[in-house]
Formats: C-alpha cells, sequence, structure tokens
C-alpha cells in the first residue's frame, strides 16, 4: 500500500492528462433543433468546419484568424 493520504491521491490524479488539446482535431456531432444532422470540426488552429447534412451538401466554415500586432516606430 501507498503512504499517501486520500487528499495526495486525488491531486496526483487530477494533474494527470494536463497536457493541452492543441494536438489535434475536435470532431462534434449532433443534431440542430430542426431535427438535421450536424457535423462541427475544429482544428489546431481554432478554425471551424460544420457539415449539415441537407440535400445541398452546405458546409459552413468559420475562420478565427490570430491578431496580428503591429509596433510602428520612427527612426532618425
Amino acid at each position: 500500500m501507498s503512504d499517501e493520504t486520500p487528499a495526495e491521491f486525488l491531486a496526483r490524479m487530477r494533474s494527470v492528462g494536463t497536457i493541452s488539446r492543441r494536438t489535434g482535431d475536435v470532431v462534434r456531432e449532433g443534431r440542430r433543433a430542426d431535427g438535421v444532422r450536424v457535423k462541427a470540426t475544429t482544428d489546431e488552429l481554432g478554425n471551424t468546419v460544420t457539415e449539415h447534412a441537407v440535400k445541398g451538401e452546405r458546409v459552413d466554415v468559420l475562420v478565427r484568424p490570430q491578431t496580428v500586432k503591429m509596433k510602428i516606430g520612427v527612426q532618425q
């Protein structure tokens, strides 16, 4: 048996798997309120592609570009 207390064991178990989820795509499947099946895939950069199971094979893409910060300086 281990000498650790239940609180220490719980803290050790909670620390497992704390790596960031930025290593792959996240896929969510479900249905809209009107019953149409939907599949949403979010990639590592945060862009989301949503596929709707309708006759026209509709696909929506939501692109989330990163904000670019620039500094304008004057040199003499």
